[in-house]
């Protein structure tokens, strides 16, 4: 804000100057006399606008080595007199307002000039402020709302667009985008979470899960305004409607000023008169609902469902939020899950895994047979095509269930099994020293009736063999 200086009248003054850095006086008339420090020879002198102000004249003058400076005066600022009416000092921002507003004049200190036309105005069209400063001058004015740190005041921009509307006057070269004022903010509803357990066959082929939910849904009786029905919203007091404010701060390196939404409204410029006796003013009631969700096939532990519009209702009429799913999935020991693969172990006994065999295994599906071929290792894996999990989202592709062999070896064995088992290891044995390479005959005569008669002796050894597989089989069980 612009300082007009003044050349100090001689006066008397105190004979002895109080010690302490910052000590004002009483000059008579409504003025005070402000000095800075005992070691300096600051004064500041703040003077009420008066028709005596203008005769001081606006040069800076040395009296004794001080300086003296005073506030601006408001009135000057605007261009009218000090008896001006409401509608003078209307007519007389409007006009000034228009010709400084930055986003028309680029002119260098034109935003400046618009701030203190804005303060002079703010402090004019108020009857109580006006009278502060007819009497005190602008201290006066400050120390009405707490002082000049921490005190609430108007953002220029705000009061501009309260006064001209949210069209900006529609001058030329005015942004008509450009908003600074009170919003009509809407705010979503909080997003809720709920989490479900499925069992294991759910997860696979999918289900549809009802649960009851517990949420706030708009107030049907004020449509979430929280007002009684046909009360009337009153203009909040902390922010005169504008549903922001300006908190000026003295720091070290100068004024801090800092826009912020009103804490009163919320940003609406409104508050309620009469509170709705249905949802005592919030808008919003809580109500339990039965919820249906479809859980698709092929989910698995740690999947998500969203549920549009199922969250809190927003608050003054604003959307829901949304309800997500959490979902678990029991464990059954059967069966692990693999992505879209099962796994699953079966354990077999010695003599299936040779001669192979047909178990019986359980599934998604239910139960059903495995065929295990002959001559299984430990460890093998078998796989059932397409008796797996769906993949997510595309049910028609489905992986497999894969069973690893466990081959179990007895401890302890009869005395019928041990007498075929040795049998078998004789039958082993020379099969195995018949099968070592032996030297090629020299006579080409003899070589034609050897091999009719090697064949023969290995089919009979084959089929002892399985004989005894067949008697062990048996007697194993």
């Amino acid at each position: 804000m612009a300082t007009t200086a003044f050349s100090l009248l001689p006066s008397p003054l105190p004979s002895r100057l109080p010690s302490t850095s910052s000590s004002a006086f009483p000059t008579g008339g409504g003025a005070f006399l402000r000095f800075r420090s005992s070691n300096t020879n600051l004064l500041s002198l703040t003077l009420p606008p008066s028709s005596s102000g203008s005769q001081l004249g606006s040069r800076k003058r040395l009296m004794n080595g001080m300086t003296v400076r005073a506030a601006a005066d408001y009135y000057a600022t605007l261009g009218i007199s000090r008896n001006a009416s409401n509608k003078e000092i209307k007519a007389a921002y409007r006009k000034l307002a228009r010709q400084y507003h930055p986003d028309v004049n680029k002119d260098p200190g034109a935003t400046e000039k618009f701030k203190e036309i804005s303060a002079a105005y703010e402090v004019l069209s108020d009857e109580k402020k006006r009278a502060l400063y007819d009497q005190y001058g602008e201290a006066g004015v400050k120390s009405a709302v707490g002082g000049s740190a921490g005190a609430y005041t108007t953002n220029p921009f705000d009061l501009f667009e309260t006064f001209f509307g949210s069209t900006m006057g529609g001058f030329p070269g005015m942004d008509t985008g450009f908003r600074t004022g009170r919003r009509a903010t809407v705010t979503k509803g909080e997003d809720i979470r709920y989490d479900m357990t499925l069992e294991f066959s759910e997860a696979i082929f999918g289900a549809e899960k009802e649960f009851e939910l517990s949420h706030l849904e708009t107030c049907d009786v004020c449509a979430g305004i929280g007002a009684k029905v046909g009360s009337k919203m009153r203009i909040c007091s902390t922010c005169g409607g504008r549903g922001q404010v300006m908190r000026t701060e003295q720091t070290p390196f100068g004024l801090f000023s800092q826009v912020s939404v009103c804490p009163t409204c919320g940003g609406n410029g409104e508050v309620i008169s009469e509170y709705c006796r249905s949802c005592a003013g919030e808008g919003r009631v809580r109500v339990k609902k039965e919820i249906k969700v479809k859980v698709p096939p092929g989910v698995s532990k740690g999947s998500i469902l969203r549920v549009a519009g199922e969250g809190d209702a927003g608050p003054k009429g604003g959307p829901p939020g949304d309800l997500y799913v959490f979902l678990d999935v029991e464990d059954i020991p059967e069966i692990q899950r693999d992505g879209i693969n099962l796994r699953s172990t079966i354990t077999i006994s010695y003599i299936d895994a040779i001669l192979g065999a047909v178990v019986k295994v359980k599934t998604v599906e239910g139960t059903t047979n495995l065929e295990i071929p002959p001559g299984t290792q430990p460890g093998d894996v078998l796989v059932l095509a397409k008796k797996g999990a769906p993949k997510l989202n595309k049910p028609s592709i489905r992986g497999d269930h894969l069973f690893t062999v466990k081959v179990t070896i007895p401890k302890r064995i009869s005395v019928r099994e041990r007498e075929l088992l040795e049998e078998l290891a004789v039958l082993s044995t020379t099969k195995i020293s018949r099968s070592r390479p032996r030297p090629q005959p020299r006579a080409p005569v003899e070589a034609v009736e050897n091999p009719v008669s090697l064949d023969s002796e290995e089919s009979q050894e084959s089929a002892d063999e399985n004989n005894l597989w067949k008697k062990l089989k048996d007697v194993a069980g």
